[in-house]
């Protein structure tokens, strides 16, 4: 199950409390709308977020591994926090590490990165990736959407392939 923040708190928990023994993704949506996830974060499978909405989740403006020291305080166990063109930060029970997402070949529009990173994330996690790989065809998906003026990109397995081939592997942050 994928949700997102704009749902006011009890829908969120009444969908947490229906997903049974699903995973329950979430996208945090603004800094505003991110706190309406705090009563669920020990329930959530994975929670992306960018800086802004991490902070505001942690209640200081802290960075690295502090913002995950205190976001799994609150009960979060894995999460993916982006900040623009800086490297995508990932953690879960294995440990922090980052990713550096390669230049785009040419900016189209960034409209729908985020949502990019997320969607391929999740579809690798649900063909069983762990989230150190999962989380690199993410950002190979994010940088084939800020590479295409369409709306909803379209692209081949092969131009995935090759965007995937210019994500480096996940480095632990320490």
């Amino acid at each position: 199950i994928l949700c997102d923040a704009n749902l006011p708190t009890a829908a969120l928990e009444r969908l947490v409390a229906q997903a049974g023994d699903r995973p329950v993704f979430a996208i945090a949506v603004s800094p505003a709308k991110v706190v309406r996830l705090a009563p669920l974060l020990g329930n959530l499978s994975l929670l992306f977020m960018n800086r802004r909405e991490a902070a505001a989740l942690a209640g200081a403006d802290i960075s690295g591994r502090d913002l995950v020291g205190e976001l799994r305080r609150l009960s979060l166990t894995a999460g993916v926090i982006t900040a623009g063109s800086a490297p995508v930060l990932g953690f879960d029970r294995s440990g922090v590490f980052a990713i550096d997402p390669p230049s785009p070949r040419r900016v189209a529009d960034v409209t729908g990165a985020g949502d990019a990173l997320t969607g391929a994330t999740v579809a690798a996690l649900l063909r069983g990736l762990p989230l150190r790989r999962a989380l690199r065809e993410g950002v190979a998906a994010a940088m084939l959407a800020i590479e295409s003026a369409e709306a909803v990109p379209s692209f081949t397995a092969g131009s995935f392939g090759q965007a995937l081939a210019l994500v480096p592997e996940a480095r632990v942050v320490a």
